[in-house]
């Protein structure tokens, strides 16, 4: 299973699917004093956002897994298509721009010895439509 986008890919860090959020509309609301009701006015659709967690595993020590999350966030504003695959299955979101690798928690060292360096985040994209 791997989410790649041109250059940035998941490699062989753990992540989860990606989960695409509604499509962004504009939409304006407007109401008169005096009277009861409101107007919608109801644009096309934009863009959206989506996102899959991701964990880097394996790291030898602190400086590396923050070189590795820099050099994730190094690549925030490409723009291309991400290709999500598991297995034999693909699926591509085109027109989008990665927003980068947030972490949800300080990286942590794995007291067993095998898993090295770990830190779990959230991968974003926004995808424009077209």
């Amino acid at each position: 299973m791997t989410i790649a986008m041109s250059t940035m890919t998941t490699g062989s860090n753990l992540h989860g699917t990606i989960l695409p959020q509604p499509w962004n509309e504009s939409r304006s609301i407007q109401t008169w004093f005096g009277l009861t009701g409101e107007y919608h006015l109801f644009g096309r659709l934009h863009g959206r956002e989506f996102a899959a967690w991701m964990q880097f595993v394996g790291y030898t020590s602190h400086n590396l897994i923050q070189a590795a999350i820099e050099t994730m966030n190094a690549q925030i504003g490409e723009f291309g298509t991400v290709t999500y695959t598991v297995g034999t299955d693909i699926k591509t979101f085109g027109n989008s721009i990665f927003m980068g690798f947030t972490p949800e928690e300080d990286p942590w060292l794995d007291g067993s010895g095998i898993n090295g360096w770990n830190c779990r985040g959230k991968l974003t994209w926004r995808q424009i439509k077209t």
